[in-house]
């Protein structure tokens, strides 16, 4: 059996039906629309040094950093670019970590597992800016990945929006480019995710049994970006330790990626201010991710993470810097457990008290 019939969603029919569904965005004159592109892609570049400015790694470790993610590739993309290739990341990252006999249970729910999917794809492919893919883009060296970011949904929100397209450009760029030097940064990063996810699917599977990984599976392009309420995926009581971590994990992630955009401040983006506030309110307002739709999908969920993550990393800078911060990057253990993110100072004890261990 090929790779393609084995997996538990079905390639051809996912690029297929993805392609019939993902709405293609504005249209701009060609001039515009090279214009978005080149200034996406030098926006992506000059925020590494910017987002290397404010994590303050120590320099080796920033270095080595900056290496990995040159390894890895920009691509600016439409909407079903976006779409392709998180369905092609996804299955991949699925198939690896799904156990074998969970794997075999769903063969003869692969089309609808495959038409669902494609309808989150194209839902969530009108409110995505950029995306860091860790997992994706075929083999690459650790800490490494491939960066997206989609010119249309760039464009049109920067005009509903009313901000310089300069500025607005960067500052999603920042966004993404934070997350690329977070892995980057911890090479071991991508795994550590991907064995939280193989043991949560694994665990599911032992106790409800691999047929109840339907929904789970058809759930995932949500729960992955955190735009669905997890536990309401999920609601064994064996999974929520390790759904608790995944939630901590990517709100750390989330949360740090908007600290460090303001921290990059308007000597670099003069009309930050403008940016976020409008950006929060038309999320808030109901417009966006945030708005009547996204709700439906959960993407509350994902508004939550971003401002909870982003209160633990401001608590931990204010107490000890940038540099003080960075030691999450360090190794899994150093991560924030589930309670810290609600909690910093435990975080901060916790730290202290390995740094005092003889």
């Amino acid at each position: 059996m090929d790779d393609d019939a084995a997996g538990i969603l079905d390639p051809k029919l996912l690029e297929r039906t993805v392609r019939e569904l993902v709405p293609g965005g504005p249209l701009l004159p060609q001039r515009e629309t090279a214009e978005v592109v080149a200034q996406l892609r030098e926006a992506a570049e000059t925020s590494v040094d910017l987002v290397l400015d404010v994590l303050r790694l120590p320099q080796e470790q920033a270095d080595a950093a900056r290496a990995r993610a040159a390894a890895g590739p920009v691509l600016v993309v439409d909407r079903l670019g976006w779409a392709k290739a998180t369905g092609q990341s996804l299955r991949a990252m699925v198939d690896e970590a799904l156990p074998e006999d969970g794997r075999s249970a769903l063969a003869a729910g692969r089309i609808p597992n495959t038409l669902e999917t494609a309808a989150v794809l194209a839902v969530l492919s009108t409110r995505v800016l950029g995306q860091f893919d860790p997992f994706g883009g075929g083999p690459h060296p650790a800490g490494s990945g491939r960066l997206l970011l989609v010119a249309p949904t760039v464009a049109q929100t920067e005009a509903a929006l009313g901000v310089p397209p300069r500025d607005f450009r960067l500052w999603v760029a920042l966004h993404e480019s934070t997350h690329r030097l977070q892995f980057a940064a911890a090479p071991w990063l991508s795994d550590h995710l991907s064995s939280l996810l193989s043991r949560l699917l694994s665990e599911d599977a032992a106790l409800a049994g691999p047929a109840a990984l339907g929904p789970l599976i058809r759930r995932l392009p949500e729960i992955l970006r955190g735009e669905v309420e997890i536990l309401d995926a999920l609601t064994s009581p064996a999974t929520r330790e390790l759904l608790d971590r995944i939630v901590a994990v990517m709100s750390l992630l989330e949360g740090h990626a908007d600290v460090v955009m303001d921290a990059v401040g308007t000597s670099v983006i003069p009309s930050l201010p403008t940016i976020r506030a409008r950006f929060e309110t038309r999320r808030d307002a109901g417009v966006g991710p945030g708005g009547a739709v996204g709700r439906l999908l959960g993407m509350d969920a994902k508004l939550r993470q971003y401002r909870e993550g982003a209160a633990f990393v401001r608590a931990v800078v204010d107490a000890v810097g940038h540099e003080g911060l960075a030691r999450v990057f360090s190794a899994p253990e150093a991560l924030p457990e589930p309670g810290e993110i609600a909690d910093p100072q435990l975080w901060l004890d916790r730290m202290a008290a390995v740094a005092d261990a003889p």
